[in-house]
């Protein structure tokens, strides 16, 4: 883990894939209410053993053809028992014990090859891989095996999500404020079968087209059948038919929603010492990103002032069962499980699988300063590949 793990970019896509084959037209469930404002006075220490089954330390191999060089991290995957990780070097496949097993795709011009990943994800229950770039998808299974590639929607996208390894779904900025459309969906031949109207509408100075994103945020994913939408400057989490936009979620922010006078695009296109105080009122402003599991919806968070390095993420859990919101004391769960080391996840790699990324170094640091680590990465090196910390959650 590096902090700060908050960055500004210009276009970002995250692949994520429905772990059903079945897509379900309707989902009658009533939404859920997450009272988020009401746990930030709701402070409490979690311990690893409340709320997990396991964790596991994994060092990732080094060897000429395994170098971890700038990981996507948001886009790790944990399927048929292999970690698959995009970096620099090409799709990196390790066992559960972080032995190397092989490259799954590189750079090239060939079949299978990709001109740079902006994304992978997989569809855990079809056992398949999503390998995206800024034009292509192409589909892989978790042995490394090239099934096919076609092209997809361009523009100003946020993620794109393959659904029955048929259709595809395309999150949209609405960069200007006034874009028609959120959702595309669209098959392999890219006819648009359904646009999902966007009903968000705002103002930016001088008819301004500003793009931005958070690393660690998902417009799109999957929880069991049904794929999920959320766009951040709303509260509400929807579930996607081939039909419509169902609530799922609410997210009860009060006082923490950012007002739309504030947002991004609108203190971008101001520019200079305006910008700067935006930004800075901004900070007042709370924006959770949502990973979902059977019991536990854990809500990773920062300020709206995404330029600002020095705010480090916090950590919100809301538990279905008792339907209590909770703010983790200290941004982190604490680990009584294996060592000590604080858990902070930065992403879910599979149902009710969690992740946190450390480069070798930060680790190596930590040890100095008392942190108690697990035995099979006590003798890490500087140089050394990083290491994946995965949480197996409790399901019920």
């Amino acid at each position: 883990m590096t902090y700060p793990k908050s960055l500004i970019g210009l276009v970002a896509c995250v692949l994520l894939t429905a772990c059903s084959s079945n897509q379900p037209e309707t989902n009658t469930s009533p939404y859920t209410v997450i009272p988020f404002e009401k746990g930030m006075e709701n402070i409490q220490e979690i311990k690893l053993s409340d709320i997990a089954e396991k964790i596991s330390f994994i060092p990732l191999e080094m060897t000429d053809a395994s170098l971890v060089a700038s990981p996507k991290i948001m886009s790790i995957v944990y399927i048929d028992e292999k970690i698959m990780i995009p970096c620099t070097e090409g799709i990196l496949a390790f066992d559960e014990s972080g032995k190397f097993i092989k490259v799954i795709s590189r750079k090239g011009q060939g079949p299978g090859e990709y001109v740079f990943v902006r994304c992978l994800s997989a569809n855990e229950e079809l056992g398949l891989l999503y390998l995206q770039d800024h034009i292509k998808m192409r589909t892989f299974k978790p042995d490394g095996t090239f099934i096919r590639e076609y092209r997809i929607p361009t523009g100003p996208t946020f993620e794109t999500m393959v659904v029955d390894d048929s259709l595809t779904f395309t999150a949209y900025m609405n960069s200007t404020g006034k874009r028609p459309f959120r959702l595309l969906m669209t098959n392999h031949q890219q006819d648009t079968l359904k646009a999902f109207p966007q009903y968000d509408r705002f103002e930016i100075p001088n008819g301004g087209n500003w793009l931005y994103f958070n690393q660690k945020e998902d417009y799109l994913y999957s929880y069991k059948q049904e794929v999920v939408y959320r766009d951040y400057n709303t509260d509400t989490i929807y579930t996607v038919t081939r039909d419509s936009l169902l609530p799922r979620y609410l997210l009860d922010m009060g006082k923490y929603h950012l007002p739309k006078d504030l947002r991004l695009e609108v203190a971008y296109a101001k520019g200079g010492s305006e910008m700067d105080a935006m930004l800075k009122e901004a900070e007042n402003y709370l924006r959770p990103t949502i990973l979902e599991n059977d019991r536990y919806i854990v809500m990773p968070y920062t300020t709206w002032n995404l330029t600002n390095r020095d705010l480090l993420p916090e950590l919100m859990i809301y538990d279905r069962k008792s339907k209590e919101c909770i703010k983790v004391k200290d941004g982190a769960f604490v680990n009584d499980m294996m060592g000590n080391l604080p858990f902070q996840p930065d992403v879910r790699v599979a149902e009710n699988v969690l992740a946190e990324w450390w480069e070798a170094p930060e680790l190596i640091e930590l040890a100095e300063k008392g942190v108690k680590l697990p035995d099979n990465v006590k003798d890490l090196k500087d140089d050394d590949n990083g290491v994946l910390v995965l949480v197996y959650l409790k399901k019920k």
